[in-house]
């Protein structure tokens, strides 16, 4: 026994020894090929806010699309890196973005704006007095799934500019808060409330194929640690028969601009 432990002994020192003299390949060799990329900030919706109903010319005659009059909120993304080279990396990102409020102006040229979803209950339709006024709420949001090249120019400087382009599966759906119902349901009316189904059912679920495109710059900091900025567009078509009225049809497009930071890890042979 005590010549078996000698021996293993020996053994063992002698492979430290040896793994002593062998030079740390991971710099020299070793490239870090895979990243984390998390990033958050803002993001709104564009494009055409209207349509003309064909009943008048004034501007206010105009009726409003959907998807464009969402006002701006929070997006975040997040994602994992494949870099194939320095300059060329392909990212699988999750992303998510909410829209908490809808906004669209539909009062007459010079007088008070007020928002479509403004609504009045009188006591009476004969002297019109308003016992009870306020706004219906509307909130979307936009769930995608992408896959998009990212191609840097500058691999290895303090700052690293890229472009990204890509596809993406998306999930985009909208929630209608009738608060003009409830405050029907409040005053014990309800039996006069009328419901507008173009305005409570605009919209359904969608699901389909989008596109995406971004530029950024990223701030090395360490090998394995940069700091990003960047903004993109997003633009997901939008299929017929979705919303209650066709001509208030508007395909999803939005703009943000994020801050975050990108993770090198596990590093491998190139």
């Amino acid at each position: 026994m005590v010549r078996w432990f000698t021996a293993f002994r020996q053994s063992v020192l002698a492979l430290m020894v040896i793994l002593a003299g062998i030079p740390d390949p991971l710099n020299a060799q070793f490239e870090r090929r895979f990243s984390v990329n998390l990033s958050g900030g803002y993001f709104n919706t564009v494009g055409r806010s209207n349509w003309d109903p064909g009943y008048g010319t004034e501007p206010d005659d105009m009726e409003p699309t959907l998807m464009p009059n969402f006002r701006g909120g929070p997006s975040v993304t997040a994602g994992i890196q494949y870099n194939f080279s320095r300059h060329f990396s392909l990212e699988f990102q999750v992303g998510y973005s909410y829209a908490p409020s809808w906004y669209y102006d539909y009062s007459d040229e010079g007088s008070d704006p007020f928002n479509y979803l403004y609504y009045e209950i009188y006591q009476d339709t004969i002297e019109y007095t308003v016992i009870k006024n306020g706004e219906n709420e509307m909130d979307m949001f936009n769930f995608h799934l992408g896959l998009a090249p990212r191609y840097y120019f500058r691999p290895g400087s303090l700052v690293n500019p890229y472009l990204l382009a890509g596809i993406s599966l998306n999930t985009t759906d909208y929630y209608f808060q009738n608060n003009e119902e409830e405050a029907y349901k409040d005053l014990g009316r309800l039996e006069e409330y009328e419901q507008t189904d173009q305005l409570v059912s605009w919209f359904e679920w969608h699901t389909g194929v989008g596109l995406l495109a971004g530029a950024g710059v990223e701030f090395t900091v360490k090998d394995y640690l940069g700091l990003v900025v960047q903004t993109g567009y997003h633009f997901v078509p939008l299929k017929e028969g979705a919303f209650y009225e066709e001509e208030k049809h508007a395909d999803y497009h939005d703009l943000y601009i994020h801050l975050g930071a990108r993770i090198s890890f596990l590093k491998s042979k190139e």
